[in-house]
């Protein structure tokens, strides 16, 4: 198992700037009020952000470090459960590892399907 080493307040704050970055396109789709900030989403809102942020920050990892065993499930579970301070929502207390594993599996299927594939590209 490899450890990544980053701190639950560094993944924090890449989280946060990420999700400033979904909200903005959001904002611009018209899928959320333009004049509405993170805080006063409703959970939901924010959970879609939270998810989709993630989502985005895991796709820019190392291709080799998304396929192989990490921490990564514990640092987005646990980076999720801080945001219940920054945002003022207890729900986020709530978030599991079995939502963040559910949340990467289907990047870590693709990824590995990639890998296979890649095998006999230059036959």
């Amino acid at each position: 198992m490899i450890e990544i080493k980053i701190t639950i307040e560094a993944a924090l704050t890449l989280l946060l700037e990420r999700m400033k970055f979904e909200l903005k396109f959001r904002q611009k789709g018209g899928l959320i009020h333009p004049n509405l900030k993170l805080e006063e989403l409703s959970y939901d809102q924010q959970l879609e952000i939270v998810e989709a942020a993630i989502f985005d920050t895991i796709l820019l990892l190392p291709f080799d470090l998304i396929l192989q065993e990490t921490n990564l499930v514990y640092i987005i579970t646990e980076t999720v459960k801080s945001l219940s301070f920054i945002l003022k929502k207890e729900q986020f207390i709530n978030y599991s590892q079995k939502k963040a594993r559910k949340l990467i599996q289907p990047i870590i299927k693709n990824f590995a399907s990639i890998e296979t594939n890649k095998d006999f590209q230059y036959n």
